[in-house]
């Protein structure tokens, strides 16, 4: 082997070196969270480079109850809502009044397709990292805390209305 040759295969090395530091060039769509995330077919569980924010192909089985408890949790404050409604409460949420006028389906609805939306976006950016501080999933545990407080407190003013 001659010099000409080592000297391109060190170009070629160094070549290869700098393009496994750039971002995951992997795109994200939803045939990726149908076929990988629902049905656990996808093989990516941890990311290629840790100091970079990156999809997964599976989540972990606990975020996914947290996501799904969060739901249940919506669910159940939309209830808790329109119960409190009809012993004299107000909503205090003006959007959410707003659609309360124009129906009680339109009110549910909303409110669950919207905290669905929500879960499935933080599940999905689950490993993106906000101010170096925060991820996906921390937020996702901040929702089902805030959420879980929500409810003990409705539960606390139907107690006291009641």
């Amino acid at each position: 082997m001659n010099s000409g040759d080592t000297a391109t295969a060190m170009e070629r090395r160094a070549y290869i070196q700098e393009r496994r530091g750039q971002k995951d060039r992997r795109r994200h769509s939803w045939r990726t969270l149908t076929y990988c995330g629902l049905q656990g077919r996808g093989r990516r569980r941890q990311a290629r480079r840790e100091d970079s924010d990156y999809y997964l192909d599976w989540y972990e089985p606990g975020l996914v109850i947290i996501g799904l408890g969060t739901i249940l949790l919506s669910c159940v404050d939309a209830l808790l809502t329109l119960t409190l409604l009809q012993h004299g409460a107000y909503e205090a949420n003006q959007f959410m009044a707003k659609l309360l006028e124009i129906s009680v389906t339109t009110f549910v609805t909303t409110k669950i397709a919207i905290t669905c939306s929500g879960i499935l976006f933080l599940l999905m950016h689950s490993r993106f990292h906000i101010l170096k501080i925060l991820n996906g999933e921390k937020l996702l545990k901040l929702a089902f805390l805030a959420y879980s407080t929500l409810v003990v407190y409705q539960l606390v003013l139907l107690e006291l209305i009641t």
